[in-house]
């Protein structure tokens, strides 16, 4: 009887190892992939940073144009507005 609860003991004792061992080997590549993975966005984000490094000039290029336009784009509205009040006199 004895016996027999010493090889019951080691088969569930050898068990309970196989099942921890088995979900602290999951958790090791849950937590792998995971790294990877961020490992990907990091390299993605710092490429984005890099890509917009010179958009602030671009965009005050574009800003600078785009002041330049208002006096002539001014000019066109009061020239609309003047030929809406001579159609809506009519």
């Amino acid at each position: 009887m004895t016996e027999f609860l010493a090889v019951a003991s080691l088969v569930l004792v050898l068990a309970i190892v196989l099942i921890v061992a088995y979900h602290l080997v999951g958790i090791y590549l849950a937590l792998k992939r995971g790294a990877d993975h961020l490992e990907k966005l990091a390299g993605g984000l710092i490429k984005i940073r890099d890509d917009t490094l010179d958009l602030n000039r671009k965009l005050e290029t574009i800003n600078s144009g785009l002041s330049d336009l208002v006096t002539p784009l001014m000019g066109a509205n009061d020239n609309l507005v003047k030929i809406v009040k001579v159609a809506t006199s009519v």
